[in-house]
């Protein structure tokens, strides 16, 4: 049974190296024995030791612009929908914190669902500090208040062989990965499992990066949070007339800066609405980026190591 893993990597390399030896020990002993990396090397500003990974399955590509994370992990998945074949498809991080103990868990689960569903790892446990956990509860509460959907689970994951032409082509990946799953329709299914900790340095995830990466998350649902939002902007406005037709029909006595106030909201909830109601159609009217057939445009060679 082939496995190809892909890993985004950027400047990470101490990491890949301890990355490669462990799921080589891991894996050697199982089924998955036949193995092999793809790395998506992000624009790195410092350089691989190639002797360091000599013996290991690893192809290493170089792209011609940094991207980030979620589009590196659509490149790695796209060149390999494009150019080989395999039977399972991982993707994980480099950095430790996908521990490669659970890869076995994973594939396991993976020839379970006869190869009809994404696994996911859903983590049981992070160790990350008070804070982090605490904005990361929240981001997951406001991505079900304006998607209406659940995600628990990050970018570690099994993706069979027959799913992975329909995963290459689902361009909301190019965003956010797991949320672009979610979003197709595609069948998954995650399994838990406590997180890692990182092999060295310390983790790029800051409360920016959440930021960024929860605000890709939920703009893969650009129109369902539009139609959420004019719903609790419609409620504004509502709000607002009331509070005029108190003073104007009704007589209602309301100080000055009440009813400035009222004003401020019908206009702005009027000017919001306009907003969204534009976004929403240039969303639909624009050309949707394909990962699987526009990532050769970022890539600028592949090496094999």
């Amino acid at each position: 049974m082939k496995i190809a893993i892909v890993t985004p990597l950027f400047n990470d390399w101490d990491c890949l190296y301890k990355l490669v030896e462990d799921v080589r020990k891991v894996l050697s002993p199982t089924q998955f024995a036949d193995y092999r990396f793809v790395v998506v090397n992000d624009c790195s500003s410092l350089e691989v030791d190639a002797t360091k990974l000599a013996g290991h399955p690893v192809e290493i590509i170089h792209l011609n612009k940094n991207l980030g994370h979620q589009k590196s992990i659509a490149i790695g998945v796209s060149y390999l929908n494009k150019n080989t074949e395999q039977d399972l498809v991982v993707v994980m991080d480099v950095d430790g914190e996908d521990k490669p103990q659970h890869l076995p868990i994973l594939l396991e689960e993976a020839i379970k669902g006869k190869a009809n569903e994404i696994v996911f790892a859903r983590r049981t446990k992070r160790k990350e500090s008070f804070f982090f956990k605490i904005f990361y509860k929240i981001y997951k509460y406001i991505f079900v208040f304006l998607t209406g959907k659940v995600i628990n689970f990050g970018n570690y994951s099994v993706i069979p062989q027959k799913l992975l032409d329909k995963v290459a082509h689902i361009s909301d990946i190019w965003n956010h990965y797991p949320g672009g799953v979610i979003r197709s329709r595609l069948l998954y299914k995650s399994v838990g499992l406590e997180r890692g900790e990182r092999y060295t340095g310390k983790s790029k995830m800051n409360y920016t990066s959440l930021v960024i990466h929860g605000l890709s998350a939920v703009a893969v649902y650009v129109d369902t949070v539009s139609v959420r939002l004019l719903i609790a902007v419609s409620l504004l406005i509502l709000t607002a007339v009331f509070g005029i037709s108190l003073v104007f029909v009704f007589e209602y006595h309301i100080p000055i800066w009440g009813l400035l106030l009222f004003f401020g909201i019908l206009s702005q909830a009027f000017l919001s609405t306009l907003i969204l109601v534009f976004t929403v159609l240039s969303y639909r009217v624009n050309f949707n980026f394909l990962p699987a057939v526009h990532f050769q445009d970022y890539i600028q060679t592949v090496e094999k190591i």
